[in-house]
């Protein structure tokens, strides 16, 4: 008899399934499926299949089953009525013919971003899957920063070998500013690279601070890289995002602590200046001269034509992904939420980062272990920086930065649940202390 005949078969679970998502960010967003279209993007197709995959598991729960308050389930459900109820309005009130299928299309594409979010949030069930699909989250800001700082070395984008049969995109062309690349990994514009970069940063130097399983270089190195990605992107918005990011981490930290990361920041910014001559003068002047930059122009602009048209229709808008790039664009998220969903529309979505933020960050306080608490003010601190980073452009039009915003969310919902569960389990019993042996979402079956 084989040696392996007792053994119990493997399934698939959340963790598995997350990691395939995540192994999705190094196809080039810009690639698509011909066939299919705007759908086409492998990320957006294996986060429909997580959506149809929790479906089914939805299908097969027992009714009387108890999950307790899940806090976040509430804003994600009341974003996702928000979206059918101004799909509804604006085809009763009848839509050019132009504007019918990018309003189809966006349904579809909030259910991708349900499906990350419901994945993570419900398939999360122990600290080992958490910690396991946040340090695999890392991984991929790390592979995504090397890329990056590889493209600013060689001034080269370094994807144009990346062909799959039957898959097209608009090239892998590359931006530069002051005679210096900016960076964009396998994202499609550099903000999106920005937004990878910001999230991951945080939960980088959590794991640094707190994963003592493992040597200094392991733990610092990926926060190291993520770091120089960031100084090195050559964008003022993603700069921006990081420095909220780790203003609001440091808010958890010691003086002590402080006072070292400090002093490890300014070693890397002397480092930068000294390793790549003019860099600290284009970093310099894109935020001396942001009065004379176009962009910032373009935002302004953007905003008076936003409130004009929120003004004709301002309770639902006019139709989540109506508001196409021929009409204007508008270069900040919560402008063109305002404008497709309303303002009921805004306030969910702003509640619903909110109620991410808050829960992650009390969540630390209630746990003992050190790396689970820096993990609360990681995903704290991520999903502050990416809501920051959404006022810069429109976040949600791009496939990468959508995808991780909404996994940031559904992995502080069961970050939330986990603390609440420890929290809880001496007053229920020796029994609850237990953890649970498999996740939620096991494919062996009942």
């Amino acid at each position: 008899m084989s040696e392996f005949a007792g053994a119990e078969p493997r399934h698939l679970d959340a963790t598995s399934v997350l990691t395939l998502f995540l192994l999705t960010a190094a196809v080039p967003t810009s690639l698509t499926f011909t066939a299919i279209g705007a759908l086409g993007r492998p990320i957006i197709l294996v986060s429909l299949a997580m959506f149809a995959w929790w479906l089914g598991h939805s299908i097969q729960r027992p009714f009387r089953q108890q999950t307790g308050m899940q806090p976040m389930r509430w804003p994600l459900g009341a974003f996702v009525c928000v979206v059918a109820a101004s799909y509804a309005a604006a085809m009763l009130r009848g839509l050019p013919g132009t504007e019918v299928s990018p309003a189809d299309t966006a349904l579809l594409r909030v259910a991708a971003w349900c499906g990350i979010f419901l994945v993570a949030h419900d398939g999360l069930s122990t600290w080992a899957s958490l910690t396991a699909v946040l340090r695999r989250v890392v991984l991929t800001g790390t592979l995504m920063a090397m890329l990056g700082l590889a493209q600013f070395a060689t001034k080269n984008s370094l994807l144009g070998w990346f062909v799959v049969p039957g898959m097209s995109g608009d090239g892998v062309g590359i931006d530069q500013r002051g005679g210096f690349v900016r960076a964009a990994g396998t994202a499609s514009h550099p903000l999106e690279y920005g937004v990878v970069l910001c999230v991951t940063l945080p939960l980088a130097v959590a794991f640094g601070m707190a994963d003592r399983d493992r040597g200094v270089v392991r733990r610092w190195f990926p926060a190291v890289l993520i770091g120089t990605a960031s100084v090195l992107s050559v964008s003022r918005s993603a700069l921006i995002a990081v420095a909220v990011a780790m203003l609001v981490l440091a808010a958890s930290w010691t003086r002590r602590q402080r006072t070292i990361a400090g002093i490890g920041g300014a070693i890397l910014m002397a480092t930068v200046y000294v390793a790549v001559p003019g860099m600290a003068g284009t970093l310099v002047g894109m935020f001396m001269g942001a009065s004379q930059d176009p962009s910032i122009a373009s935002r302004v602009n953007g905003a008076d034509v936003a409130f004009a048209m929120a003004g004709r229709l301002p309770l639902f808008g006019r139709g989540f992904g109506t508001m196409l790039p021929t009409y204007a664009y508008l270069d900040n998220q919560y402008l063109g939420i305002l404008v497709e969903l309303g303002f009921v529309g805004l306030c969910i979505v702003i509640a619903l980062f909110a109620t991410a933020i808050i829960l992650a960050w009390r969540g630390r306080r209630l746990v003992a272990p050190p790396l689970s608490s820096k993990l609360g003010a990681g995903l704290a601190a991520g999903i502050s920086s990416a809501a920051v980073a959404f006022t810069f452009f429109d976040a949600l039009s791009f496939p990468l930065s959508a995808a991780f915003m909404f996994l940031m969310l559904g992995v502080a919902g069961a970050y939330w649940r986990l603390v609440r569960t420890q929290a809880l389990a001496p007053s229920d019993g020796p029994a609850s202390m237990t953890a649970p042996t498999t996740e939620p979402f096991d494919s062996g079956g009942d």
